[in-house]
């Protein structure tokens, strides 16, 4: 009885074996790896051999880099210009889309389109619309009489705020998707109650939709968080960064410390930060949610 129960046990570990051994070599090993060079001044052409132990200097070192810092402060303006936009956008395009109109099926496919486009495809494209000099977006505006129109991109102040439109463009799609879901998911004979009560549609869609979808609010607040914290093809395909530092975000400055100056020290020290940074704002949003999600 026992071998059988052992002869089980073993052929139900070797289906999820290859999967723990992909797991362990491409995710445990790195993270782990990446814990000890942020403790070192590494060497990456000679190795752990070639490398010097620094403590926490690096640690240290990354809140007196002002790119490390510019990029901070870029990420905090990113993510309260794009969250906000991006989930009442899609909110409202859902209750949309949710209502029997003409082409219904198809507007959704419109809208969900972006979301599976490559990132550097659609960069491109949204690069070549907001061109300062050649754009057609500021074709027309000067077509409408405005002589000055933003330089978008090639704008110090418009810069982020072009790529927090592209990363909103990008993912509301999925947004809506995930809305509508959970709109159809509550019963219509609340709606239907709440008529008879002579409740109007504003009235149903305040105490009855935004309640309830309330916790897919709280799940596309903080995944969105997330995504909108760890921006960087999108920096990296439409300004590379620029101009100046104004696209400058904490995975840029990571990828340009890390591969192109080869300070993977430092580098991995920041990533470690950065990792604290999206737990702890992950944490808080954790706590929060107990005041306005209604489960």
């Amino acid at each position: 009885m026992k071998n059988k129960s052992l002869q089980k046990n073993l052929i139900s570990y070797s289906f999820i074996l290859p999967s723990l051994i992909g797991f362990l070599v491409f995710m445990v090993y790195p993270i782990v790896y990446s814990l000890v060079i942020s403790l070192m001044d590494w060497n990456m052409f000679k190795g752990l051999p070639g490398s010097k132990f620094v403590g926490l200097k690096n640690y240290f070192s990354v809140f007196k880099n002002e790119y490390f810092i510019e990029g901070f402060k870029n990420n905090i303006k990113f993510t309260f210009m794009a969250i906000p936009l991006l989930l009442v956008v899609s909110l409202l395009l859902a209750v949309l889309l949710n209502r029997k109109v003409f082409a219904r099926g198809f507007t959704r496919m419109l809208y969900f389109a972006p979301y599976i486009a490559t990132i550097t495809a659609a960069a491109v494209v949204f690069s070549v619309l907001f061109h300062p000099v050649f754009g057609p977006i500021n074709g027309v505006l000067r077509s409408m009489g405005i002589d000055n129109p933003p330089q978008w991109i090639g704008s110090i102040k418009y810069a982020l705020f072009t790529v927090a439109l592209f990363w909103v463009w990008k993912n509301l799609g999925y947004c809506i998707v995930i809305y509508l879901a959970a709109m159809q998911s509550i019963p219509k004979s609340y709606y239907e109650a709440a008529r008879i009560d002579g409740a109007n549609s504003i009235s149903q869609f305040l105490h009855i939709t935004l309640p309830l979808i309330s916790p897919t609010t709280f799940f596309l607040l903080v995944t969105n968080v997330i995504l909108s914290l760890q921006i960087f093809p999108e920096m990296k395909v439409m300004t590379n960064g620029g101009p100046g530092t104004s696209t400058m975000s904490i995975v840029f400055h990571i990828y340009r410390t890390g591969f192109e100056n080869f300070k993977m020290g430092y580098a991995s020290a920041v990533t470690w930060v950065f990792f604290l940074i999206v737990i702890s704002v992950t944490i808080v949003q954790w706590i929060g949610q107990k005041k306005w999600v209604k489960y």
